[in-house]
């Protein structure tokens, strides 16, 4: 429905994440320097939590 409304190509919303839909942020990029200082540093376990729909995945 929306597709058709909005005149896409591809279907953005699927159960299996696309990376070419990914827009990288600067909440993104935040995050992802923290995942990555997390395993810089050897950490055990790194959570990313956030309500459904915010691009945890």
């Amino acid at each position: 429905m929306y597709s058709s409304f909005y005149k896409l190509k591809a279907k953005p919303f699927q159960l299996s994440p696309d990376p070419k839909f990914f827009f990288n942020s600067g909440v993104h990029k935040r995050a992802l320097s923290y995942l990555r200082y997390g395993l810089e540093q050897g950490e055990g376990f790194i959570v990313v939590t956030g309500a459904p729909g915010t691009g945890k995945t």
